[in-house]
Parts: C-alpha cells; sequence; structure tokens
C-alpha cells in the first residue's frame, strides 16, 4: 500500500514513523553537528564535560579542606613525577603511532561491516602485545620510583623543607600505584579511540575524579591530605574498569602476549621514539613551574595548579575532544590515500576549534574571578588566594586557543605516521617557554609561568603549521604496514590523484584559523583590562643610590683595589670602566619614592647587577661585589676584581675557615667610598627584616644578610611592606627581594638557589635565613642572632 493511501491510525503491525521525522529541528541540528564536526565529538565533548565538572567538585573539596598551602602543595607535587614518566613510557609511545597502526592493519574491512580474519587478528595481537609491555615497563618503574622516593624531592619541590619534604615522599609513593594501572588502562582506551567508541573512552575521566572526591570526603577527617593520594588510587581503578567494560562490545580481547616480531610492532617502536623524547614537554613544564612557583608567595605552587585546571577545560572540551574524534577519521583517510576527505575533516574541526575556543577564552577571562570565587572560595581559601589565582588564570586564557590548535595539528601529522615533526615543535617551544618564563620573573613574578606557557604555544603552533603543508601533498603515497605471512595491509595501490586546490583549501583553512587566533587573542587582552585594574603585584620604584660620594682613605696596609684607591669624577656621571671598584661620582640624584599610604614596595636591583661567586669561599666578596654594582652605574662583574675584594675583607677581619667575617664587608664598602655600613645583629626574623627594609629605604643602598648560619651571603636589594617605612614606624615587611650569589648552582644541604632579584616571602625566609652558629670561632655577640650588614647613613 502506498504511504498516501495509509488511512486512520497506524497499528502495531505497520511501520511506524522514525522519531526523527516528527522533530524537524532535531534532524537539522544533527546534521549540522555533522557537517561541521566529525562524529563522536560531541559525545565526547559532553563526557568530557563531566568529568571536568567533577574535577571542579573535586578542586572545590580540596581549596575547602586543605586551603592552598603546604598540604596541598605536597599533594600537587607528589602527582608531578609519576605522570612524567607514565607520559613518556606509555602515552608518548601510543596517543601518536598506535591508532593509525591499528587502523592501517584493518583498513582493508569493508566499510560498516564486522572486521573478520587475518586483519582482525593483526590488529588484536598488536594491541595485547603493546597492552603487555606498556603494564609490565610502568611495574618496573613503579618499584624504582617507590624506593628512590625520598631522592626525588630536590628535583620536584626544591623549595619543600622539614615535615613537608616528609609529606611529600608519603603521597610520592602512595602515588606509585596509579601508573601501573593508568598504563593498562590508557592502551584500552586507544582501542576504544580506534573503534570510535568514545562513551566509555570519555567516561574514564570522570570516574577518575569522583574516586578522589568519594577518597577525600571519607578519609580526609582521618587521614587528612593522604585521603586524596588513596582516593587518586581509587579513581584509577575506575578508570580502568570502565575502559574494560567499554572493551567488551568490542572484538579485542585483553589477555597477555609477547608476540613481538611483527612488522606493526617494528613500525610502531620506530615512531615512538621521536613522540618519547617529546613527551615529557608537557609535564617538564610545570615540573619547571612548580620548582618556580615554590620559591614565591607560599600557595603559589597551588594558584598555577587551580589556574591551569580552569584552563585546560575548554582546551580539553573543545581542542582535545574534537582532534580525538577526528584522529581516527583522518588515520585511515591516511592509510587509504585518501586526501580529500582527510583535508575535509581536518579543515572543518580546525575551525570550529579556532572559533569556540577563542569565544571560550574570552569568556572565562570576563567571568574567571566569579567561577573561582563560586567554585574554590570559602574555607581555608581566602581573598588573597583567589585574587592570585584569578590574576594567574587571565593571562593562562591567552593560551586556550593556541594550546587548544596543537592538538589537531599534532594530530594530522601523526595521522600521517610521522612523529619526528610534532617532536621538533614540542621542543623548540619548551625552550620558547622556559626562556620566557626566566625573564620575566624576576619583573612581574607568578604572572611569567602562564605568559611564558602562551609563547611556547605561540612558537608551536607556527612550526606544526610550516610541518604540516608537505604532508598534505604525500597522503596517497604512504608505505604500508604489513601483516604476518602476508602481503601489504592496506589499498597500496590506490594512490588518489586531487587538485592542488585540496591543499590550498587546507593551507586557506590554517590560515583562517591562525587569524581567527590572533584577533582573539587581541580581544583577550582588552577584556583583561575590562575585567580587572589590578596589577598581579606592586610594581616597585626604582630607587638608585645618589653616587656622589668620594672614597675614603683605607687604611695603612690594607689592599684596596687600584681604580677604588682615588676615583675620578666624571662630569657625566658615564658608567665607570670594566674591572673598577669605587662608586660611580658625578650621577645626577634620583629622588627617592613619594611617599604614599598603602602597600608599598622598591626595588634597587637592575639586570647584570648580578655576580656568582667564582669559588666556593668568596661568597662574601661576590655579594659585596653585586652591592657595589647595585649602587653604580655599570656592572663590574670580573673574577679579578671578586678576588681583591676577598683579600681586602680577609685583611679588615678574616674568619677560621679562610673565609671572611660580615665586619669585613661592612668595613671594606665603608672603605671603598659607598656610605658607611656596620653589623648588626636582631634577635627574630622580623625584627632583622623590619631594621633591612628600613635602612634600606632611608638610604637607598642595599643590604647584607648572612644566611645558612653565617656560612653564605645574600645581598638584600628590595622588599614588599604593609606601609613606606619613611612615614611610619608601623608597618610590616611581607617579602624581601635578595640576591642569592650561589646562583645557579644546587647545594646538597639548601638545594636550589634562587635566581637573581628573587621576591622570597617573609614566612619562607626561615628556609635559609637562620640564626648565627658557626663550628669554628667564638661568636658571644652573634650565637643565635640573625646577622646582616646594614647601611647607617
Amino acid at each position: 500500500m502506498a504511504e498516501a493511501e495509509v488511512k486512520g491510525p497506524v497499528t502495531a503491525t505497520e511501520p511506524s514513523e522514525p522519531a526523527t521525522a516528527r522533530f524537524p529541528f532535531i534532524v537539522g541540528v544533527r546534521g549540522l553537528i555533522d557537517a561541521v564536526l566529525p562524529r563522536g565529538a560531541v559525545v565526547l565533548a559532553t563526557l568530557t564535560l563531566g568529568g571536568y565538572v567533577m574535577g571542579l567538585v573535586r578542586d572545590r573539596i580540596f581549596a575547602r579542606t586543605f586551603g592552598a598551602g603546604a598540604d596541598l602543595d605536597a599533594y600537587n607535587a607528589a602527582f608531578v613525577l609519576p605522570e612524567l614518566l607514565l607520559d613518556v613510557l606509555v602515552a608518548g609511545a601510543l596517543v601518536a603511532p598506535f591508532v593509525p597502526i591499528f587502523s592501517g592493519l584493518r583498513v582493508e574491512a569493508p566499510t560498516g561491516d564486522r572486521i573478520q580474519g587475518t586483519a582482525e587478528d593483526a590488529a588484536n595481537d598488536f594491541g595485547r602485545a603493546v597492552l603487555t609491555l606498556a603494564v609490565l615497563v610502568m611495574a618496573v618503574v613503579a618499584i624504582v620510583l617507590f624506593v628512590f622516593a625520598p631522592q626525588t624531592t630536590d628535583l620536584i619541590a626544591p623549595g619543600f623543607q622539614g615535615d613537608e619534604r616528609e609529606l611529600y615522599v608519603t603521597l610520592f609513593r602512595i602515588m606509585c600505584i596509579t601508573p601501573v594501572i593508568f598504563a593498562g588502562s590508557i592502551v584500552l582506551g586507544e582501542i576504544l579511540v580506534a573503534d570510535r567508541r568514545f562513551f566509555f573512552y570519555g567516561l574514564a575521566p570522570l570516574c577518575y575524579n569522583a574516586g578522589i572526591v568519594a577518597g577525600t570526603v571519607l578519609l580526609a577527617d582521618r587521614i587528612g591530605i593522604l585521603a586524596a593520594a588513596v582516593g587518586a588510587v581509587i579513581g584509577a581503578v575506575a578508570h580502568l574498569a570502565i575502559r574494560v567494560v567499554g572493551i567488551a562490545r568490542t572484538t579485542f580481547r585483553p589477555r597477555p602476549s609477547f608476540v613481538l616480531r611483527t612488522a606493526a610492532v617494528g613500525t610502531f617502536i620506530r615512531l615512538m621514539i621521536p613522540k618519547m623524547v617529546s613527551q615529557p614537554i608537557e609535564p617538564l613544564t610545570f615540573l619547571y613551574y612548580v620548582a618556580l612557583a615554590s620559591s614565591l608567595d607560599p600557595g603559589s605552587v597551588s594558584s598555577v595548579s587551580f589556574a591551569r585546571n580552569f584552563q585546560s577545560v575548554p582546551v580539553s572540551l573543545i581542542g582535545a575532544s574534537f582532534a580525538i574524534a577526528a584522529f581516527p577519521v583522518m588515520s585511515v583517510a591516511a592509510a587509504d590515500g585518501d586526501r580529500h576527505a582527510f583535508t575535509r575533516v581536518f579543515g572543518r574541526t580546525l575551525v570550529a576549534i579556532a572559533v569556540l575556543t577563542v569565544g571560550a577564552a574570552v569568556g572565562l577571562v570576563l567571568l574567571g574571578g566569579f567561577v573561582i570565587r563560586l567554585f574554590l572560595g570559602g574555607g581555608a581559601f581566602d581573598d588573597a588566594a583567589i585574587d592570585r589565582t584569578t590574576a594567574v588564570l587571565v593571562v593562562f586564557a591567552l593560551s586556550i586557543p593556541l594550546e587548544s590548535m596543537t592538538h589537531l595539528l599534532s594530530r594530522a601529522l601523526y595521522a600521517t605516521r610521522t612523529t619526528l615533526l610534532p617532536s621538533i615543535a614540542s621542543v623548540i617551544g619548551f625552550g620558547a617557554t622556559v626562556f620566557v618564563a626566566g625573564s620575566l620573573v624576576p619583573s612581574i613574578g607568578i604572572a611569567a609561568i602562564p605568559a611564558s606557557f602562551t609563547a611556547g604555544m605561540a612558537v608551536k603552533v607556527a612550526i606544526l603549521t610550516v610541518a604540516l603543508v608537505p604532508r598534505f601533498r604525500r597522503i596517497g603515497s604512504l608505505a604500508p604496514i604489513e601483516a604476518p605471512d602476508q602481503g601489504p595491509v592496506g589499498r597500496t595501490a590506490v594512490v588518489r590523484v586531487t587538485p592542488r586546490a585540496t591543499v590550498r583549501r587546507a593551507l586557506a583553512t590554517v590560515g583562517l584559523a591562525v587569524a581567527l587566533v590572533v584577533a582573539g587573542i587581541g580581544v583577550l587582552q582588552a577584556a583583561s583590562l575590562v575585567a580587572s585594574n589590578d596589577t598581579l603585584q606592586v610594581a616597585p620604584d626604582v630607587t638608585p643610590w645618589t653616587r656622589v660620594a668620594a672614597a675614603a682613605e683605607p687604611e695603612p696596609g690594607v689592599d684596596v683595589p687600584a681604580a677604588a684607591a682615588s676615583p675620578s669624577p666624571s662630569p657625566s656621571g658615564s658608567p665607570r670602566p670594566a674591572g673598577s671598584a669605587g662608586p660611580s661620582a658625578g650621577v645626577s640624584a634620583v629622588p627617592s619614592p613619594t611617599p604614599k599610604p598603602g602597600p608599598f614596595s622598591m626595588d634597587l636591583y637592575r639586570k647584570g647587577d648580578y655576580v656568582g661567586e667564582a669559588l666556593d669561599t668568596w661568597c662574601l666578596a661576590a655579594a659585596m661585589q653585586t652591592s657595589m654594582n647595585i649602587m653604580d652605574v655599570g656592572a663590574d662583574r670580573t673574577q679579578a676584581t671578586q678576588q681583591r675584594l676577598f683579600r681586602l675583607a680577609r685583611k679588615l677581619d678574616p674568619a677560621p675557615d679562610g673565609a671572611a667575617e660580615p665586619e669585613g664587608w661592612a668595613e671594606g664598602l665603608t672603605q671603598l667610598g659607598y656610605g658607611r655600613y656596620r653589623v648588626s645583629v636582631q634577635p627574630t626574623i622580623r625584627a632583622a627584616v623590619q631594621l633591612a627594609a628600613k635602612q634600606l629605604r632611608a638610604t637607598n643602598r642595599p643590604v647584607g644578610l648572612m644566611v645558612w648560619r653565617g656560612a653564605h651571603s645574600w645581598v638584600m636589594s628590595g622588599f614588599t611592606a604593609t606601609a613606606d617605612p619613611a612615614t611610619t614606624s608601623h608597618f610590616t615587611v611581607t617579602a624581601v627581594r635578595i640576591e642569592d650569589v650561589w646562583y645557579p648552582r644546587f647545594s646538597t644541604i639548601w638545594g636550589y638557589s634562587r635566581p637573581p632579584d628573587a621576591l622570597v616571602p617573609v614566612s619562607a625566609l626561615d628556609q635559609d635565613y637562620l640564626p648565627w652558629k658557626r663550628p669554628r670561632g667564638t661568636y658571644p655577640d652573634k650565637d643565635g642572632q640573625y646577622v646582616m650588614v646594614i647601611p647607617v647613613g
């Protein structure tokens, strides 16, 4: 019977109208999504959003339970090395080559039919071999990490001391369990991606965060921060379990397999090596950030971690999810030699990522403070922690479109079976990140961390774009993968010749996406100005000492640097010649900061003033030389001058250990014409830094701090305080600027030194600035006291 002849209601025996036909709007929306995005992208993005919602619940519970303090810093730091090794040895070996090889082995199967025969067997044997290797490798690594956990502290968190170090070791050992579990789950996840079963793949992270939440809520009252680590193990088990359920719906059956001498495994190993080299880049980046943030204000490590979690939501939700959904389609198209299909999927996905992530970044800049206060505020997470985390997030938002694009660009290259080019891009981008962070930390503090991340992502996008162009042209001529005991698997005889317009369209797509990102960054910068009028830290006033004092006559018999004995004033105030050691004369006076109410900050240091100690016993001489550079126009960093200063300080007041006493420092600067200095002792750190800040403010000259129980010398070139010491005696110093002349060396006792002009919170000074106690010599006026070399008038 024709459809037009049907009368009355449809009976149960008659074919019913499809549900979608009754809702044309749904059909239209679904058609639009299918036209713009690869299949599965929406499912994967939705589940990823669910995982992040659970992650926000986790962060809120962390913030309210533990605050942004030492316990949570130790927890976050304990994750770094296990995750790094998991990424290098398992994830790095899987994300790039597994799906293209697995799909290539199955490419002969008719579209839409269940795969049968040797092609399916070859793919599944390959998957089982990789699964077995991944679990065994991570089991061995986990045992080694457990045994050597204490030795990792100086590498991961050199700023941790005492109880915080012990807590880190305990948490670290618990975390060693999770990489073994994740190794199996990651392999199963890649098989699910190849089969385009994104539901169980995307559900696993949600289960992982749910496990952490459950462990924290149930156990925090009894075992504190250890509850979060136990929850991480529970979550890892849930992560694996849900993917095992998903695998049961495929033809793959997990079991041990040691059949490794196959062409597929050989290709896999060849492709995984470059990816393994570059895979540590992201974990190393955040390991570097942890070390950098641990030298800043307390809670900085946690603020960076929280801000990164918010920033990564749109990156994972849009950039990573869309790229993962497109990856198996691009891999099959590349293996099948279908350049047109590859370009179509790549192009529409790239434009969608660029448009959506720019909008997400703008929204995060405008609403970031509100979101952080909503999800994290309250309890131990106070207003200062909220403001610091928001400031970091605003700068991090600039990187969202760029990082999102790297996911698709990298996977497009992986689909064409190359891992070397993306690895090169990652390494160069990491170099740019470290360079920018090191350059900006002294001037903008914690904001340098997200700013450097944005710079690194921009460099990486540029390199990946250039690398992808010739790979488009090669699609259709890639070498096949051979299955065991048979010829090449894949349609190697088919080389589809497509017009050059296909490549031009691909390049135009990349150009459009990059243009959208560039425009978006401009919008973000404007939005950040609208969103907040606050700066990331109090801007220091530059207040160099007025260098007009003449050099004092040295005592008879004292070995004074030749240039210092008779300085030649320069009416023009030009920099003194290299190798001199006297104060520059004739420099126009620079006024001190104008007294003003509210927080106050000043810093005398300028880039190039710092000089490290040439020999282990020359720390005091190097501190004298750095102090002189701060007070001079130009800088003398020669070893010859440092040696002369060492001999001068030794003659003025030698120490029993072959070095010099702080009195030699004070008297030496005084005799060389840098104003009067004297040694001062105070009973507490707070009293010492209060006096140091007051004298530094009054004289505009640096202060010397005798740290490491009097065994080492620091220069204090600035400070931040609650008020201006020039206007009131009721002020509190919150942080000091220091130049540690041991930098960039490492001490087995004191750890890594901070870079020049580091801003050190007063609350963290007791890690290095300890009461005087020397093993040789008697110091009744110094023992148990905090010793300084201060300017006086």
